[in-house]
């Protein structure tokens, strides 16, 4: 940090950009995880970082779309990643097109067709960002989102520990 200050200060001499610099400084320090299972506390890493622990997985390459899902609706990377790994057994089955999350349809009596597997994450972050589940814990979204299984919030926990 000394350093960072160090540098800081020689460049205050020089005409740049300070916000610039402090955000891009913020970004790259974004590397320490802030690990938690809690759907609403985002894991302050960096998308490179995100894509790192997503490597091998079936959302390998989502990094920049989890990192501005947390930055954004303030949603933990791993619940999108943990519900889409539980709900598509890793991404092997999907419930309709491109659903990877189980999503139902408006009908309730099928499920919601997606154009493409970041439409479905999106859709699944702005649900958890709804009124109905935002600030909810797992066990509590869990009675709603899938009410058959009185184990999903466990199953979900676990997988998040998993990256």
């Amino acid at each position: 940090m000394e350093l960072i200050l160090s540098m800081f200060l020689l460049w205050s001499s020089i005409d740049i950009d300070v916000g610039a610099l402090s955000n891009t400084i913020i970004y790259e320090l974004k590397v320490v995880d802030n690990f938690s299972t809690d759907v609403y506390k985002i894991s302050n890493l960096n998308d490179r970082e995100i894509d790192r622990r997503l490597k091998g997985t079936f959302l390998e390459g989502t990094g920049k779309m989890m990192y501005q899902i947390e930055m954004e609706k303030g949603i933990n990377f791993r619940a999108v990643y943990a519900i889409a790994a539980l709900e598509s057994g890793k991404g092997k089955q999907t419930s309709g097109i491109n659903n990877y999350c189980g999503i139902k349809n408006k009908s309730g009596c099928g499920y919601r067709d997606f154009d493409s597997r970041e439409e479905c994450l999106i859709f699944l972050a702005n649900l958890l960002c709804s009124k109905f589940y935002r600030g909810r814990t797992l066990e509590s979204i869990g009675t709603d989102y899938c009410p058959t299984d009185p184990t999903w919030a466990k199953q979900v926990k676990e997988i998040m520990g998993e990256i």
